[in-house]
């Protein structure tokens, strides 16, 4: 592996964000049992954290030298993130992130719903009041949470901890590959919730409401989803360039 260096803001980054781009760097260096599993990872978070957002020209060259490593696992990361929906491949243009329409953020969330509520219902016969307890602490981080990043965070972890005790792993894996890809609309549009709050789903679970439960979760995700098709279809000529 090439020795590590950063790339620098003449390289397609400004100051501040190779800085950031540098940490995540060094968070996943020495991670990964190979090269190119470390650099899909890198690539990966940067863009659902949103260091990359939708419609960017992603540098080939500044990507490997953050990483210290050649362009040819660069390339293969990329191609394998091509297939997850995260970066699009253009003949003459270069590798772009993804930009989703309005149109997929509703199928997206419309599977989501049918996803979610399943491995709900399979996970209320598992909960315990231990589990209650840390889920409710969870919640109530989540609207406590100092920024949206790390609310957003707080929340991935509250719904991984819920959804394993389904223990349908295919399930799981697929309802965290959809969260993902819109993860990253959630924290560069700013998207607010205006119905009470991730404590509003305890209540149900505490008191062993399956149904209101599901309610609320087809709520909570239908509002979302009309928010983020709203926000994104206000921002389209700025899509529109990227596709």
């Amino acid at each position: 592996m090439a020795k590590a260096k950063s790339a620098g803001a003449d390289n397609g980054q400004s100051a501040a964000g190779q800085e950031v781009l540098d940490r995540l760097a060094q968070s996943v260096r020495g991670t990964f049992q190979t090269v190119e599993d470390m650099t899909q990872s890198f690539i990966r978070e940067a863009i659902l954290q949103g260091h990359f957002p939708p419609g960017q020209r992603l540098n080939l060259d500044n990507i490997a030298a953050t990483l210290g490593v050649s362009r040819m696992p660069v390339r293969a990361s990329l191609r394998q993130l091509e297939g997850e929906g995260l970066v699009r491949i253009h003949a003459h243009r270069g590798v772009t992130v993804s930009v989703l329409q309005a149109d997929e953020i509703a199928e997206i969330y419309e599977l989501r719903i049918l996803l979610e509520t399943y491995l709900l219902e399979r996970a209320m016969p598992h909960l315990t009041e231990d589990i209650l307890r840390d889920l409710r602490r969870s919640a109530e981080a989540m609207e406590s949470a100092a920024d949206l990043a790390a609310g957003l965070e707080i929340r991935k972890d509250f719904y991984e901890k819920l959804y394993a005790l389904a223990e349908r792993p295919r399930a799981l894996a697929e309802a965290k590959h959809l969260r993902g890809s819109v993860g990253r609309y959630l924290l560069l549009l700013r998207v607010t919730e205006e119905h009470g709050g991730h404590p509003g789903l305890l209540s149900h679970l505490e008191a062993g409401d399956l149904e209101g439960g599901k309610k609320w979760l087809r709520d909570h995700l239908s509002h979302v989803s009309e928010e983020l098709q709203k926000l994104v279809s206000e921002n389209d000529p700025a899509a529109a360039t990227a596709r």
